[in-house]
């Protein structure tokens, strides 16, 4: 029992750490399975992983689907990191110190901090 629990356990995992799609060539021609692994804009290089094999090529040889993603997926890359962004202000470095809720239907549930908000409501209650 406890094998087939530890069998299912990793291989939920490997399917859900992969993030392989299917590539087309320019003229429509062939396909590919592959997880990306990097993209130059200067040099106009792709490097996917492919069956065990990192293929590197330049971009002129993916289909326009291909290069809209490659675009979205560098923009991705070199986002900065939303919580960065909280932590540099002031309000932001308490906030993330503190516990965050949210209501769930009729309870209170621990929530964390996914994005970085556009404004801050601060709620105090002073009893005398």
């Amino acid at each position: 029992m406890k094998h087939s629990f530890l069998a299912f356990a990793i291989s939920l995992l490997l399917i859900g750490s992969s993030m392989a799609r299917t590539w087309t060539s320019s003229d429509g021609s062939r396909t590919f399975e592959g997880e990306i692994r990097s993209y130059d804009e200067g040099t106009k290089t792709v490097s996917v992983q492919s069956s065990g094999r990192v293929l590197t090529f330049t971009e002129d040889k993916l289909s326009e689907k291909d290069l809209v993603y490659l675009k979205e997926w560098k923009a991705s890359k070199d986002a900065p990191d939303p919580l960065e962004t909280v932590s540099a202000s002031v309000v932001g470095k308490e906030v993330l110190k503190t516990k965050l809720h949210r209501l769930d239907g009729k309870r209170y549930r621990s929530a964390e901090m996914e994005k970085a908000p556009e404004f801050y409501i601060l709620y105090y209650s002073a009893s005398w």
